[in-house]
């Protein structure tokens, strides 16, 4: 063999197999339902139009169809199997093209990369839209500074800056275009920032915050939960596979069963943010769908983490949980 296993070739493909009729044959099911019989070839390292030829004609005993199956392949051979004159088995990369059609491994999901923000960092003009994007009717700028520990002529600023995302009609402040404020916010925010821990332990993610919490509760450390496991708590979506909290202070996990990992392979992973205004706006604002008692980040910061996260079903969980914040609209909003 030629350092790959045809089998699990298949079974990362999704494709069903078995013993076929006839000797050498197999029986393929891909996932699109197709069932076919293929007699397979000696495996080759590389597959070129010399290979093709020696390996014979495209039909064995008048009835099986060869597949032949190689380590990689030049491309003139997947040029042939995808206009369907061969059919073909590859381990780099997996492929299989049956009658021209292939069946591939999907593309690794690459997360969003954070904007990259040059000068002083606009906390509030971030903080205001977040704000706005989750505050169930409008808001006066009093109101607004009050929570987020700031003046009202520095929101004052920032709601000018933010043009006409914001509109303030006498009830106060609120966002004329949420979806739309939502991808400006997301077009500028550089992110949380600060120190990130990572952490590996045997226990789900949705175990992993609560350790964390209560132990933060212990220590007197402020803790907020966030990612996946905020996110299944605000919006179920997606099966929780990492947690993510935010503290005011670094905590050591070593003494609650968590090993210290590298960033990439961790299963928990505790920061210590730069961005002054996720404690004031997560204790402030009541939204509707968080769960009371349960410390999570504001429901956009979630939604930030989940986008950033590198998990493949992330994006269309941050989708869904978008909508348990858009989906209403401030009262009192004049014509």
């Amino acid at each position: 063999m030629m350092g790959f296993d045809i089998s699990t070739l298949l079974r990362e493909l999704d494709v069903e197999f078995a013993a076929g009729s006839m000797a050498g044959s197999w029986v393929l099911r891909t996932p699109d339902g197709v069932s076919v019989q293929r007699e397979l070839t000696v495996p080759a390292r590389r597959l070129d139009a010399a290979q093709i030829r020696m390996n014979g004609p495209g039909l064995r005993n008048g009835r099986d169809r060869l597949l032949h199956v190689g380590g990689s392949a030049t491309a003139g051979v997947i040029e042939r199997a995808e206009a369907g004159e061969i059919d073909l088995l590859i381990a780099e990369p997996t492929l299989l093209v049956l009658g021209g059609h292939r069946h591939e491994l999907p593309a690794p999901w690459v997360p969003r990369q954070p904007p990259q923000h040059k000068g002083r960092a606009a906390w509030i003009r971030w903080a205001l839209q977040r704000y706005l994007l989750i505050a169930s009717a409008p808001a006066r700028q009093p109101v607004i500074a009050a929570t987020l520990g700031s003046t009202q002529q520095s929101v004052s600023r920032a709601a000018q800056a933010l043009g006409g995302w914001v509109t303030d009609q006498g009830s106060g402040l609120f966002a004329s275009d949420p979806q739309g404020l939502l991808e400006h916010w997301l077009s500028e925010y550089p992110g949380p920032g600060g120190q990130e821990f990572g952490w590996y332990g045997l226990a789900t993610a949705a175990e992993h915050s609560d350790r964390v919490i209560r132990l933060a509760a212990t220590l007197e450390v402020n803790a907020l939960v966030s990612g996946d496991v905020a996110a299944d708590r605000i919006a179920p979506w997606k099966l929780p596979s990492r947690a993510r909290v935010y503290l005011t202070e670094p905590i050591d996990l070593a003494d609650e069963g968590l090993v210290p990992v590298p960033l990439e392979e961790a299963n928990l992973v505790t920061c210590v943010p730069r961005d002054p205004t996720i404690w004031p706006l997560a204790r402030a604002i009541e939204d509707r769908s968080t769960i009371p008692g349960v410390p999570c980040a504001d429901p956009v910061i979630v939604y930030w983490d989940l986008l950033m996260s590198g998990e493949q079903d992330s994006e269309e969980a941050a989708h869904q949980l978008a909508k348990s914040f858009l989906e209403h609209r401030p009262a009192g909003r004049e014509a």
